[in-house]
């Protein structure tokens, strides 16, 4: 079964120079595998391999920004929300839920939070 996911992001989420991202999230379609860093040398090349560890096998970033907080959140029926670059938790939760629901997702509930 295909996957579908959205990612939401706030602010200016989107960097002009990727690798400057203080959070990165990688999803891989296929499998439903994902990996996420924050505070890391090189977020992108954790992130890819935190998915790869779980499965994936052809791991995508899903999202990068800077500094704020973040969230994944998963479903009964494998879609994913994330969000990062939320000026709190809250909001951050909020918003990978409702992304998650956007997607088609049952059950949403979040799975990871952090403060990148």
């Amino acid at each position: 079964m295909k996957l579908r996911l959205l990612g939401l992001l706030f602010g200016l989420a989107f960097l002009p120079v990727a690798a400057f991202a203080d959070s990165s999230i990688y999803f891989c379609e296929n499998t439903g595998a994902y990996g996420a860093a924050w505070g890391q040398p090189d977020n992108h090349a954790e992130a890819q391999s935190q998915c790869e560890k779980y499965g994936g096998t052809d791991c995508q970033e899903l999202i990068s920004c800077g500094y704020g907080y973040a969230a994944i959140a998963t479903s009964s029926n494998s879609v994913i929300g994330a969000s990062c670059g939320a000026s709190t938790q809250t909001e951050a939760n909020n918003a990978a839920v409702q992304a998650c629901r956007d997607s088609g997702g049952n059950g949403c509930a979040v799975k990871h939070k952090w403060r990148g």
